[in-house]
């Protein structure tokens, strides 16, 4: 199966995998694979990202009931050696630790920055995410979560930039990018001509506008022979129990003409 090089449907939320550059946010993890965001730090810039949910939340609206599915996520860069990895993992899980439950993954030197560690956080808090973020210091600036560029150290002194962003919905999405699933019998199925067929999860997304604890998921889904994405619903798709690289493969080539980073393209 091939994947499609073109995605019409843009992520608005939810938390795929690492993607290099579909030309998302979650779709997956695309804006923590470019250049690290402008830190607390003057004189060194950088890009800011949009947070996933564009679900804003108001000071009465925050005192509904917590959405069974929630979590917070964190890209840090942080100038510092390979060496102190372990370190910062475990300053970064007690940091957090009193917001809610941490996972802290240490991706190791940043590709474009290799002089920066690049670490993913996963929190999932005891409150509502929004009341999170806003504990831990960032604002909702239009659709995007910031940290103010008051100079103030976010965590550590070393870390350099962070983008944050949060998901609430039901329930956890059923499927991550990349997987393998067939298209069920529906009403949108039959209309899309897709009945039955194979397709690619790539991105997952929910209406911002529902209540949180009601968000269902939906997925762009890669179709075989389509440069454009479909759109079907949680419930339209039943796992093949396989799953493909969909994003974040690298191919570079050697002076030598040695292609490096395909083999994770040979399944597609």
């Amino acid at each position: 199966m091939t994947t499609a090089p073109a995605c019409r449907h843009l992520l608005g939320h939810g938390r795929p995998g690492v993607a290099d550059e579909p030309g998302d946010p979650r779709q997956g993890r695309a804006e923590r694979e470019r250049d690290p965001p402008h830190s607390q730090r003057p004189g060194r810039p950088g890009l800011r990202k949009p947070a996933r949910s564009a679900h804003l939340f108001t000071k009465e609206s925050s005192t509904m009931t917590l959405a069974p599915y929630r979590l917070v996520w964190l890209a840090l860069w942080v100038e510092a050696s390979p060496a102190e990895n372990a370190a910062f993992t475990e300053h970064f899980r007690a940091a957090l630790a009193p917001h809610g439950e941490v996972v802290v993954h240490a991706r190791g030197p940043f590709h474009r920055t290799p002089e920066l560690l690049h670490f993913e956080i996963d929190l999932t808090p005891r409150e509502s995410a929004s009341a999170c973020l806003q504990a831990l210091g960032f604002d909702r600036v239009a659709h995007v979560w910031e940290r103010p560029a008051d100079g103030r150290a976010f965590l550590h002194p070393a870390v350099h930039g962070a983008l944050a962003g949060e998901t609430e919905a039901a329930t956890a999405p059923r499927f991550e990018t990349g997987d393998v699933v067939r298209v069920r019998n529906s009403s949108d199925a039959r209309e899309l001509g897709l009945v039955d067929a194979e397709v690619i999860v790539g991105l997952p997304d929910y209406d911002a506008d529902t209540k949180p604890q009601q968000r269902t998921w939906r997925y762009s889904v890669h179709v075989e022979g389509q440069d454009e994405t479909e759109d079907l619903a949680e419930g339209d798709l039943e796992p093949t129990g396989r799953h493909v690289q969909l994003y974040g493969e690298r191919i570079s080539i050697t002076r030598d003409g040695v292609v490096d980073g395909a083999e994770a393209l040979r399944g597609l």
